[in-house]
C-alpha cells in the first residue's frame, strides 16, 4: 500500500508523513525495508534458477536441506537454511514426500534356510554389511530393471547393472563389481542382506558368494531391507528422472554418471553433509570412527 501511495504522492499532492505514521512506520524504516525487498528480489533471481538446474541435472526431488549443502548455499550467499527454506517455500519449490513402495522381487526357497543377520547390529567400517535390492524403473516407452548393491557404513553405491531383463545373470554383474572394487581378501566375511529375491539365490550367484566367504543375510520383510529399499527408491525418484531421453540415449552412460555424481560429489546428512567416497576417506580404519547402529525390528 505505501508503495502505491509513494508512487502516486506527486500527482495527489499527499503528504508521505502521515501514512507511514498510520502504518507505523518511519520514513528510514520504509526505504530500509524497501532495500531488503530489493535485495531479496535479486537473490530468487539468481537461487531459484540454480536450484531448477540443480533438480533437472543431479536431482530430481532434492529437498531444501540436501539442496543447501550441494549448491554450497552459505559460502556462496552467505544466508541461513532458514532463509533458504522460506525462499523455496514463497517460490512454491518445496517438494511433497513420496509415498510409495514398488515390490519387484519376491522370496525364494532357498532363501528360506538363512535368517538376518543385521538386525540391531552395529557396523563399524566398511565391508561389514552390503545390501542388495532391485527395482525398476520406465524412460519414456522402456522398462528397464536396476540392481544395486550399497555398503551399508557409508551408503557408497558399490555395485550397479541395469538391463531390460530381471535375472540373475544381472544380480551376478552387480555382485562381481563389488568384489572387483573392494578387493577379493577385503570382502571375506563381508554380511551379503537382500530380501530373499530368487535372483541372489541362483546356484552361480550363491556359489559366487562361498568362493569368497561372503556370509549370506535374508530380511523377513520389507522393512528389513529398508536400506537398499531407500537407496533404490533414490535412484528411481531422485536421479532417473535427471535422464535426457533421445532416441540413442546411452542409458549404461547415464547410470554411469548418476552412481559417480552419488558416490563422489552428493552430500548426504546422515554421513555429516559428506559424500559416501568422502566419508569413506575420512574414516575407514581411523580411530574413533563413528558407529552405525541397524534396526532392531524385533523391539
Amino acid at each position: 500500500m505505501l508503495n502505491r501511495i509513494q508512487i502516486g504522492r506527486r500527482v495527489l499532492g499527499l503528504s508521505m508523513e502521515r501514512f507511514y505514521s498510520y502504518a507505523g512506520i518511519s520514513r528510514q524504516g520504509y526505504f530500509q525495508q524497501l532495500e531488503r525487498n530489493r535485495i531479496h528480489n535479486q537473490l530468487c533471481i539468481k537461487l531459484i534458477p540454480k536450484v531448477k538446474a540443480y533438480r533437472s541435472d543431479k536431482d530430481a526431488r532434492a529437498g531444501s536441506r540436501s539442496l543447501y549443502k550441494n549448491l554450497n548455499i552459505k559460502s556462496e550467499y552467505q544466508i541461513g537454511i532458514n532463509k533458504f527454506e522460506h525462499i523455496l517455500r514463497q517460490s512454491g519449490m518445496t517438494m511433497r514426500p513420496l509415498r510409495t513402495r514398488v515390490v519387484t522381487t519376491k522370496s525364494s526357497f532357498q532363501s528360506w534356510q538363512y535368517s538376518n543377520l543385521i538386525k540391531g547390529m552395529e557396523v563399524t567400517d566398511i565391508n561389514q554389511v552390503v545390501a542388495g535390492d532391485l527395482t525398476y524403473v520406465d524412460i519414456e516407452k522402456d522398462r528397464y530393471y536396476v540392481f544395486t548393491l550399497m555398503d551399508l557404513y557409508s551408503a557408497r553405491t558399490v555395485g550397479q547393472v541395469i538391463s531390460k531383463r530381471m535375472r540373475s545373470e544381472e544380480a551376478l554383474l552387480c555382485l562381481k563389481q563389488w568384489i572387483e572394487l573392494r578387493g577379493k581378501k577385503k570382502v571375506q566375511r563381508c554380511i551379503h542382506h537382500t530380501d530373499g529375491g530368487s535372483q541372489y539365490f541362483s546356484k552361480v550367484y550363491i556359489g559366487l558368494l562361498s568362493l569368497h566367504k561372503v556370509i549370506i543375510s535374508v530380511a523377513n520383510n520389507c522393512l528389513e531391507n529398508g536400506y537398499a529399499e531407500q537407496q533404490n527408491s533414490m535412484i528411481k525418484n531422485h536421479f532417473i528422472p535427471t535422464i535426457a531421453y533421445y532416441p540413442q540415449m546411452d542409458i549404461q552412460g547415464e547410470m554411469q554418471r548418476i552412481k559417480d555424481y552419488y558416490n563422489q560429489d552428493r552430500k548426504q546428512a546422515k554421513l555429516g553433509w559428506l559424500s559416501p567416497a568422502e566419508y569413506e576417506k575420512k574414516w575407514h580404519g581411523k580411530q574413533g570412527r563413528p558407529q552405525i547402529k541397524l534396526y532392531e525390528f524385533d523391539k
